[in-house]
């Protein structure tokens, strides 16, 4: 039961600090500096999850999925077309599903 309790309080307490930022800035305009900053964030948590494949077995695994190498390609040519985030991780995800389904 104590390591519900600890879940539980943990999943909370990360809520909080997230929310506290929305709900204390929330109404302020950004500078600019920023705001150049935060367009940052998405491909650098991108390049953060996909770091384990510069290890000789995660990119061995990752070569063997057909699946994902596709998923891959199709992100990159959405996001290379679109020049957006959501839609590239949309297609990607979708190539990736549709993949592991027939396969």
């Amino acid at each position: 039961m104590s390591a519900y309790l600890v879940m539980v309080a943990a999943g909370i307490g990360t809520y909080l600090a997230r929310s506290s930022f929305i709900l204390a800035l929330g109404e302020r305009p950004l500078s600019a500096r920023t705001e150049r900053v935060l367009r940052n964030i998405g491909p650098a948590v991108l390049a953060a999850l996909t770091a384990s494949l510069l290890t000789s077995d995660g990119l061995a695994d990752y070569l063997t999925d057909v699946a994902e190498v596709a998923g891959t390609v199709v992100g990159i040519a959405v996001a290379w077309w679109r020049r957006s985030f959501v839609p590239a991780f949309a297609a990607a995800v979708a190539v990736l599903w549709l993949l592991r389904l027939m396969m």
